[in-house]
């Protein structure tokens, strides 16, 4: 089920950033490092409240009445910028290759038709998911650039930043 993430679910969608940073499949798949793990339940409610506020979109995605996934959008603020926004997403290990990247995309690119200036979804992939780049790819999403060596890892290796947009 989909809805409407409440600043009750701050902690959800935080435990979801560690999961998928601490984990060893998946650490790389996040620009923040595990020294830099979310922690900070306040700052994610005001995330969540600024979000709404600002007529954004903040959803969860839960099975049997417990948090698996969230996704945001934001707007650019500046004014020739506002036709676009950007969104990420997380999916707790453990729940990924069952759809639910596919539910939330679908719900966001539904709720975006609805948006009179909605026209542009941006989003930025670590080169090295190639589950997610695969995700978007197939949902219509196109690269539009590549920040070459934009990430660095602890152990000195790099990824890119491949940056995709959807038209809505």
């Amino acid at each position: 089920m989909i809805r409407v993430a409440t600043e009750a679910d701050a902690q959800a969608i935080i435990d979801i950033k560690k999961d998928i940073i601490l984990s060893g499949k998946t650490t790389r798949y996040f620009v923040s490092s595990p020294n830099e793990l979310p922690m900070d339940v306040e700052r994610e409610k005001e995330t969540i409240r600024k979000c709404l506020k600002r007529n954004n979109l903040c959803v969860v995605f839960e099975v049997e009445g417990y948090v698996v996934g969230f996704m945001i959008f934001r707007r650019y603020e500046p004014t020739r910028l506002k036709h676009a926004g950007s969104m990420g997403m997380g999916i707790r290990n453990g729940y990924t290759n069952k759809g639910i990247g596919t539910l939330l995309l679908e719900y966001l690119t539904n709720w975006a038709r609805k948006q009179r200036d909605v026209e542009k979804i941006c989003l930025g992939v670590t080169s090295i998911n190639e589950r997610a780049i695969h995700l978007y790819r197939n949902f219509g999403f196109v690269e539009e650039g590549r920040q070459i060596k934009q990430i660095k890892y602890e152990d000195g290796s790099y990824a890119d930043d491949i940056l995709m947009a959807y038209y809505v």
